[in-house]
């Protein structure tokens, strides 16, 4: 009798996997495996990205989580993967098996990681990040139960041989600069010990330097990313692979701003703000630093932008709508991210609970929706990640 259920659950796993792409897509080879956390859903969702860009749920894609996933952090090393759990105030880890896309839970025994040892201290995880090295998690808090520490960032310690984490002396670290921060975006710099936090309503930018043990010391007073204009509201960051550049999305102003990245981490200006669609809400950036995409919320699109030493110039054809002409509804693009092999854009649409897949063409970052794109799903998507 178990054998049969067995193979019951696994044929109508086969089904609805089937159900998320093309006969021709299902043929397809693997490019790399996708993963998705969102709303109403406590659990990691898998995918075979296909050489074509479609999307293919795995035999077995669902991984539960406790409630309620909200990000993803990827190891440099590919091994492990990371997600926060906004209502338990906690992170989990997964190893990743290369082979099938299959995960399964780090310290198999253990529970999932507390952000801190009490909810007074730092509660309501939102972003994570992973230092380049693979030494150092860090978990941006985005409040707590006292009004002495409105937010803060756990920082972890990574065992390299388990993904365990192991919380370092002095963590979790409080933002000295603003009083009451709205934190909603963490970005780690690839290249150096620095780490950026948008801060929501506020619009401004926090910057931290990284110590050798992973303790955080914050880099003067927070960036007003619209100094001498209407107050901005900054959502997500992000940082070129050179470590020379970091971007915000302006969802008030509808722009997005750019800072090069001093030697001591100190942000300043280049040329910005530069005018996207209407509502950014994410950016990410191509591994070659040559391009830059943005969510637009409100207009339900993606703008795309060349980089030329940090300064943004909108591609031809940009913004591009995120769902074929005719489509009903509101997308409501959350989310973005340029695939492990640059070929392929991938665009969260809370909306809509589905998932936008674009090619991208190498000679000038352009855009196109590929052909089965969108994608589906049973749940608001709010975070992608793709690895080989």
């Amino acid at each position: 009798m178990k054998a049969l259920f067995t193979i019951t659950l696994l044929f109508i796993m086969a089904l609805f996997s089937g159900c998320l792409g093309s006969s021709k897509s299902s043929t397809a080879p693997n490019l790399a495996f996708a993963y998705m956390v969102g709303q109403g859903d406590n659990g990691i969702h898998a995918f075979a990205e296909k050489t074509t860009g479609d999307l293919q749920a795995l035999p077995v894609f669902t991984f539960p989580t406790t409630p309620r996933p909200v990000s993803i952090a990827l190891h440099p090393s590919k091994n492990f993967l990371y997600v926060p759990n906004l209502t338990s105030n906690t992170v989990s880890g997964f190893n990743i098996d290369h082979a099938s896309g299959v995960l399964t839970p780090i310290g198999t025994a253990l529970p999932p990681t507390p952000a801190c040892v009490s909810p007074a201290v730092c509660s309501n995880p939102t972003g994570v990040g992973i230092n380049s090295g693979g030494q150092l998690l860090f978990l941006l808090n985005q409040g707590s139960t006292s009004p002495a520490v409105p937010a803060s960032i756990s920082v972890f310690s990574i065992d390299p041989a388990r993904g365990l984490l192991t919380p370092v002396a002095g963590s979790p670290f409080a933002f000295a600069s603003l009083v009451a921060p709205n934190p909603q975006f963490l970005a780690v710099s690839p290249t150096a010990g620095f780490l950026y936090v948008s801060n929501g309503s506020s619009g401004t930018i926090s910057a931290f330097s990284i110590g050798s043990s992973g303790a955080l010391t914050e880099i003067g007073s927070a960036v007003s990313v619209a100094p001498s204009g209407p107050v901005a509201t900054v959502a997500g960051l992000a940082i070129d692979a050179k470590g020379q550049f970091l971007y915000a999305a302006d969802s008030a102003n509808n722009k997005i701003a750019s800072f090069s990245i001093g030697g001591g981490g100190t942000l300043t200006a280049v040329g910005s703000p530069f005018a996207a669609g209407t509502k950014p809400v994410a950016v990410a950036v191509d591994s070659t630093s040559s391009f830059l995409y943005s969510a637009n919320q409100g207009s339900s699109d993606v703008s795309a932008f060349k980089i030329t030493s940090g300064a943004l110039t909108q591609l031809p054809g940009s913004p591009y709508a995120v769902e074929p002409a005719g489509s009903v509804g509101a997308p409501q693009p959350s989310f973005l991210t340029v695939d492990v092999s640059n070929t392929f854009l991938y665009v969260a649409n809370f909306g809509s609970s589905s998932v936008s897949a674009f090619g991208i063409k190498s000679s000038d970052g352009t855009l196109g929706l590929i052909t089965n794109s969108p994608f589906v799903q049973g749940f608001a998507p709010l975070w992608i990640v793709t690895t080989q």
